[in-house]
């Protein structure tokens, strides 16, 4: 019993130093610095959907004038 409740204890210090890590590293990075550490298909992607929310908005903004009817 006392060998269960000690391995127990170890996987849960390892479990919490694990997610202590997590969190710094976590906390150590900014949004520039995430943006730089992207790669080119992420990059591409990033684009891309900000062209379909670019071009949501001015078919919404289209439609909401009147220039062009459902």
């Amino acid at each position: 019993m006392d060998e269960e409740l000690e391995s127990l204890r170890e996987k849960s210090t390892r479990a919490s130093s694990v997610y202590d890590e997590l969190e710094e590293d976590s906390q150590g990075q900014s949004f520039g610095d995430a943006l730089r550490s992207l790669t080119p298909q992420q990059w591409f992607v990033l684009a891309f959907l900000l062209l379909l929310d670019v071009l949501a908005f001015a078919l919404a903004m289209l439609i909401w004038t009147g220039q062009i009817a459902l």
